[in-house]
């Protein structure tokens, strides 16, 4: 199941940055969804 979510996190993470809908304007939110994506994966590594 890990190997699951840290595929699916991945995904999105790219989904995400390649999407030309953001939430907010600008690198702001890319840099936040980076944090998130990077934080969740480390998490689940332990």
């Amino acid at each position: 199941m890990d190997d699951f979510m840290r595929a699916a996190i991945l995904i999105f993470m790219v989904f995400y940055l390649v999407s030309p809908i953001d939430a907010c304007p600008g690198p702001i939110d890319d840099a936040v969804v980076i944090l998130i994506g990077m934080a969740l994966r480390k998490q689940l590594a332990d």
